[in-house]
Protein backbone atom coordinates (compact mmCIF):
# COMPACT_ATOMS: atom_id res chain seq x y z
CA UNK A 1 0.00 0.00 0.00
CA UNK A 2 1.34 3.11 -0.84
CA UNK A 3 0.20 6.90 -0.11
CA UNK A 4 -1.27 9.62 -2.61
CA UNK A 5 1.91 11.24 -2.82
CA UNK A 6 3.97 7.78 -3.64
CA UNK A 7 1.10 7.20 -5.99
CA UNK A 8 1.26 10.45 -8.14
CA UNK A 9 5.30 10.07 -8.24
CA UNK A 10 4.93 6.82 -9.33
CA UNK A 11 2.47 7.71 -11.96
CA UNK A 12 4.03 10.79 -12.77
CA UNK A 13 1.43 13.33 -12.07
CA UNK A 14 0.63 15.33 -9.17
CA UNK A 15 -1.10 15.17 -6.16
CA UNK A 16 -3.47 18.12 -6.98
CA UNK A 17 -4.45 15.46 -10.36
CA UNK A 18 -4.91 12.30 -8.52
CA UNK A 19 -7.52 14.40 -6.67
CA UNK A 20 -9.29 15.72 -9.61
CA UNK A 21 -9.18 11.97 -10.89
CA UNK A 22 -11.18 11.23 -7.17
CA UNK A 23 -13.53 14.36 -7.67
CA UNK A 24 -14.16 13.72 -11.47
CA UNK A 25 -15.06 9.82 -10.99
CA UNK A 26 -12.05 8.46 -12.34
CA UNK A 27 -10.11 7.31 -9.59
CA UNK A 28 -11.86 5.38 -6.79
CA UNK A 29 -10.57 7.69 -3.27
CA UNK A 30 -9.66 4.51 -0.86
CA UNK A 31 -10.78 4.31 2.61
CA UNK A 32 -7.69 5.95 4.78
CA UNK A 33 -5.81 3.87 7.52
CA UNK A 34 -5.98 4.84 11.08
CA UNK A 35 -3.39 8.01 10.80
CA UNK A 36 -5.41 9.35 7.99
CA UNK A 37 -3.75 8.20 5.16
CA UNK A 38 -5.53 7.62 2.18
CA UNK A 39 -3.69 3.98 1.31
CA UNK A 40 -3.51 3.29 -2.70
CA UNK A 41 -2.65 0.05 -4.11
CA UNK A 42 -1.07 -1.48 -7.40
CA UNK A 43 -4.21 -1.14 -9.15
CA UNK A 44 -4.60 2.38 -8.31
CA UNK A 45 -1.10 3.12 -9.55
CA UNK A 46 -2.30 1.66 -13.00
CA UNK A 47 -5.55 3.09 -13.36
CA UNK A 48 -3.72 6.61 -12.91
CA UNK A 49 -1.14 5.76 -15.43
CA UNK A 50 -4.06 4.91 -17.68
CA UNK A 51 -5.63 8.22 -16.84
CA UNK A 52 -2.45 10.03 -17.24
CA UNK A 53 -2.24 8.68 -21.04
CA UNK A 54 -5.87 9.10 -22.07
CA UNK A 55 -5.88 13.02 -20.85
CA UNK A 56 -2.56 13.59 -22.60
CA UNK A 57 -4.41 12.67 -25.73
CA UNK A 58 -7.45 15.58 -24.51
CA UNK A 59 -9.64 13.36 -23.95
CA UNK A 60 -12.72 15.23 -22.17
CA UNK A 61 -13.22 12.95 -18.18
CA UNK A 62 -16.58 11.56 -19.44
CA UNK A 63 -14.88 9.87 -22.24
CA UNK A 64 -11.95 8.86 -20.27
CA UNK A 65 -14.30 7.06 -17.70
CA UNK A 66 -15.79 5.17 -20.62
CA UNK A 67 -12.51 3.86 -21.58
CA UNK A 68 -10.98 2.89 -18.43
CA UNK A 69 -14.12 0.28 -18.10
CA UNK A 70 -13.92 -0.55 -21.73
CA UNK A 71 -12.58 -3.75 -23.78
CA UNK A 72 -8.46 -3.76 -24.13
CA UNK A 73 -8.95 -3.97 -27.16
CA UNK A 74 -10.68 -0.58 -27.20
CA UNK A 75 -8.69 1.07 -24.51
CA UNK A 76 -5.52 0.16 -27.07
CA UNK A 77 -6.83 1.96 -30.07
CA UNK A 78 -7.96 4.94 -27.88
CA UNK A 79 -3.78 4.92 -26.97
CA UNK A 80 -3.31 3.97 -30.68
CA UNK A 81 -5.51 7.07 -31.60
CA UNK A 82 -3.60 9.54 -28.66
CA UNK A 83 -0.56 8.67 -30.50
CA UNK A 84 -1.50 9.36 -34.20
CA UNK A 85 -2.98 12.89 -33.02
CA UNK A 86 -0.20 13.91 -30.99
CA UNK A 87 2.49 12.70 -34.20
CA UNK A 88 0.21 15.04 -36.25
CA UNK A 89 0.09 18.03 -33.64
CA UNK A 90 4.02 17.44 -33.90
CA UNK A 91 4.03 17.82 -37.84
CA UNK A 92 1.91 20.68 -37.61
CA UNK A 93 3.81 22.41 -35.09
CA UNK A 94 7.23 21.95 -37.12
CA UNK A 95 5.06 22.90 -40.17
CA UNK A 96 4.36 26.01 -38.78
CA UNK A 97 7.63 26.99 -37.63
CA UNK A 98 9.00 26.01 -40.90
CA UNK A 99 6.61 28.14 -42.26
CA UNK A 100 7.14 31.25 -40.19
CA UNK A 101 10.98 31.06 -40.47
CA UNK A 102 10.15 31.23 -44.35
CA UNK A 103 7.77 34.49 -43.64
CA UNK A 104 10.66 35.74 -41.52
CA UNK A 105 13.05 35.28 -44.40
CA UNK A 106 10.60 37.53 -46.75
CA UNK A 107 8.90 35.03 -48.06
CA UNK A 108 5.49 36.12 -49.27
CA UNK A 109 4.04 32.56 -50.30
CA UNK A 110 3.24 31.77 -46.92
CA UNK A 111 -0.13 30.48 -46.47
CA UNK A 112 -0.86 28.65 -42.88
CA UNK A 113 -2.20 25.29 -42.75
CA UNK A 114 -4.82 23.97 -40.71
CA UNK A 115 -4.06 22.51 -37.13
CA UNK A 116 -5.29 19.08 -36.53
CA UNK A 117 -8.89 19.13 -34.62
CA UNK A 118 -8.78 18.75 -31.11
CA UNK A 119 -12.06 17.35 -29.56
CA UNK A 120 -14.45 19.57 -27.42
CA UNK A 121 -15.70 17.51 -25.27
CA UNK A 122 -17.98 14.08 -24.50
CA UNK A 123 -19.90 14.80 -27.94
CA UNK A 124 -17.10 13.89 -30.06
CA UNK A 125 -16.06 10.60 -31.37
CA UNK A 126 -12.63 11.55 -30.95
Amino acid sequence: MITIGQLARYAGVTVKAVRHYHRWGLLDEPQRDSSGYRRYTAADALQVVKIRILARGRRAACRIKDLLTAHPDQFTAAVADIDRSLREWAEAIRDARLRLAQLAAGDEAFVPRTWPAISAGCGNSA
